[in-house]
């Protein structure tokens, strides 16, 4: 048989075992470490048969002088075969898993038909092996903290799938240079919507979600039925709430974020400008990557542990998720930042939250001393349920609130007022309604009964 290395052809006879290191000198010679020939020569020389010094023994056989001295102890204490054969062979390692350990861990995979390697790994750790409820099934059993090998052969043996394999990258793919993450948290946050079928029975629901570029930390996250404005503001509000004014704000050029026109602000865009944060906006997805790899973390992970922590509706998991999951995440997964220092600015004792996170919209004042929004009629009130009176076709702003569109005030000349909601009447459905009409006589009644509602909603007006 015939090895070749490096150019260096070895010549191996049959039904011969050979122990062969190879080394790489200092003169760039490869030499092959021989231990057989190196026990024969030094027994040799031990008995008397030959006269070969340690320095031709060492050249021989790739064995060092220190190493050679070393065999030569063992010579005398062991015949060749047996310093040849390794002192754990025939043995079972003492970490082998027993039947009754891997008999317990299939089981238990079953609970989690599409688990990862190293998300079972964290469930069964977490669950099992540090459950004090469980202790004595640990002792039973003789369940251990296993390595990801260990678990990785346990998937390869019994054909457990993985949800989602790495993704491989062809070399024709577009290259983005990484760029350095901020040195200080509260920079740069990065913000994006996804949408999953986060409780699989087909009703997806969109997570916005906000990242800390300076150490990869998942600071809020809320859930919605769409990617929406009051999804963002939720999240906003709990990155306030929890930490502070961050000093920017990535994300995508949703129009929720980002009017198309340059000139103009969303609502959205006209709240981070009150609170004095600036927003910056990415191109392509690949931009705010951040964002992305946690969006994909949490979907591989959060299916699974929405059912091993018993969550049963959105307002559950929002909760749950702010309050417990995102730390839990933080632990496994985020960093610390380059420098300690923080840019998170905290809120001003004297901020009101609901001032900012409302929807203003510009309205005239009609007769009757009220506005007209979505189809009702609010009229300014002060704190004591008392109408307060504006010039007719005064222009004032309307805020609704984002979370309760109930909740409606008019702002006028650095005032804020409440409001009543009158509801407008609907129309007569008869009057609406399409008809089939036989002779001028029945067209000119319709027309009649059309023009005399109009009246009437003028005068209301």
């Amino acid at each position: 048989m015939l090895i070749i290395f490096e150019n260096v052809t070895f010549i191996i006879k049959e039904n011969v075992t050979f122990y062969c290191t190879i080394h790489l000198w200092k003169g760039g010679v490869f030499l092959y470490r021989n231990k057989e020939k190196a026990l024969k020569l030094l027994k040799q020389k031990i008995n008397g048969e030959s006269t070969l010094t340690l320095k031709e023994i060492s050249r021989l056989t790739g064995y060092s002088k220190r190493q050679l001295i070393r065999l030569s102890k063992q010579i005398e204490e062991k015949d060749i075969n047996s310093i040849l054969l390794h002192g754990n062979t025939g043995r079972k390692p003492s970490i082998t898993a027993t039947e009754s350990e891997v008999r317990y861990i299939i089981e238990f995979k079953n609970k989690y038909p599409s688990v990862s390697i190293s998300q079972f790994m964290d469930i069964y750790h977490e669950d099992i092996i540090w459950n004090k409820n469980l202790f004595n099934d640990v002792i039973e059993h003789n369940l251990k903290k296993r390595s990801y090998s260990f678990y990785a052969s346990l998937y390869h043996k019994n054909n457990w799938t993985i949800p989602r394999p790495r993704k491989s990258f062809s070399k024709d793919s577009i290259k983005h240079s990484l760029r350095p993450p901020s040195p200080r948290r509260g920079i740069l946050i990065i913000i994006d919507g996804t949408p999953h079928d986060w409780f699989e029975n087909g009703k997806k629901q969109s997570l916005h979600l906000a990242v800390d570029d300076a150490t990869g930390e998942s600071l809020a996250g809320w859930f919605m039925p769409t990617e929406c404005q009051r999804g963002f503001c939720h999240l906003l509000r709990l990155i306030l709430l929890k930490h502070g004014i961050p000093e920017n704000l990535y994300s995508d050029k949703h129009t929720i974020l980002k009017s198309p026109k340059d000139d103009n602000l969303t609502q959205f865009g006209r709240m981070c400008k009150e609170l004095g944060i600036n927003m910056i906006f990415a191109n392509t997805p690949q931009a705010k990557g951040k964002v992305e790899k946690a969006n994909d973390t949490v979907q591989q992970r959060l299916l699974n542990d929405i059912k091993r922590f018993n969550i049963k509706d959105v307002e559950q998991l929002n909760e749950w998720f702010n309050d417990f999951y995102i730390g839990y995440l933080n632990k496994k997964f985020a960093y610390p930042p380059k420098e300690k220092d923080t840019e998170f600015i905290p809120l001003p004792k004297d901020i009101d939250l609901s001032n900012i996170f409302c929807l203003k919209v510009e309205r005239k004042v009609l007769n009757g001393n009220c506005v007209s929004y979505s189809n009702n009629y609010y009229v300014p009130i002060s704190d004591d349920n008392v109408p307060v009176p504006l010039y007719k076709s005064s222009t004032v702003q309307v805020w609704i609130d984002v979370f309760d569109t109930t909740k409606v005030r008019i702002a006028y000349k650095n005032n804020i007022y409440l409001t009543r909601c009158i509801p407008r009447k609907k129309p007569n459905n008869e009057v609406v309604s399409h008809k089939k009409i036989n002779n001028q006589k029945e067209m000119q009644e319709i027309l009649d009964l059309t023009s005399k509602r109009r009246q009437q909603l003028k005068e209301e007006q």
